[in-house]
């Protein structure tokens, strides 16, 4: 299967591998038959670039907790070797609905929907091509589930958003769509 641009909705009841699915193709788990290959303008991105092409945020991405979130955006823009502007991450983190609130506090009191409005802020932050969002609406208010819609909307108009969900109202006008409850049946 290819996919370009635009929203890849990935649908399926608990453990049809969803989860799995997106850490393969986000590059955090190795498949165990066929192969995975990210383009830019058509040419194969390999190590670093590859890693930088795409944007993950999941349930289990943590976090340290002793830190701010613009403490750890800071720590993993430096830990890839990336310039680390303040006032930049302030923006990625304003964009997700976190700056005013957050930025003196440690991520360890953050409530669950400000956990993963920082998930958000973390795919975003060496802006990607590719956005690999799994579950990006659990735990989030209306405002929150507001901001990962535009969010998706900016990025599948500049390249490609693969999202996992159970909930069918996350899957906003999706271009394509995989039902793993469907295939995992059908074997």
């Amino acid at each position: 299967m290819r996919v370009g641009g635009g929203l890849l909705a990935v649908a399926g009841r608990n453990g049809s591998g969803k989860t799995t699915l997106l850490k393969i193709l986000a590059g955090l788990l190795r498949p165990s038959a066929g192969r995975v290959r990210v383009e830019r303008d058509g040419v194969p991105l390999a190590g670093e670039a590859r890693r930088l092409a795409v944007g993950w945020a999941g349930p289990d991405l943590s976090f340290y907790g002793e830190l701010t979130a613009l403490e750890n955006l800071r720590f993993f823009r430096r830990a890839a070797g990336r310039a680390a502007d303040d006032r930049e991450l302030t923006g990625r983190l304003s964009e997700t609905g976190l700056a005013e609130e957050a930025i003196g506090r440690p991520v360890e009191e953050f409530s669950t929907g400000m956990r993963q409005r920082l998930r958000v802020a973390f795919a975003l932050l060496f802006d990607p091509p590719i956005l690999v969002l799994d579950e990006p609406m659990a735990g989030l208010d209306t405002d929150g589930r507001e901001m990962v819609q535009d969010v998706v909307e900016r990025a599948r108009a500049r390249g490609g958003v693969v999202l996992a969900s159970n909930e069918e109202r996350d899957f906003v006008r999706p271009d394509h769509r995989i039902d793993l409850s469907a295939v995992r049946a059908s074997r």
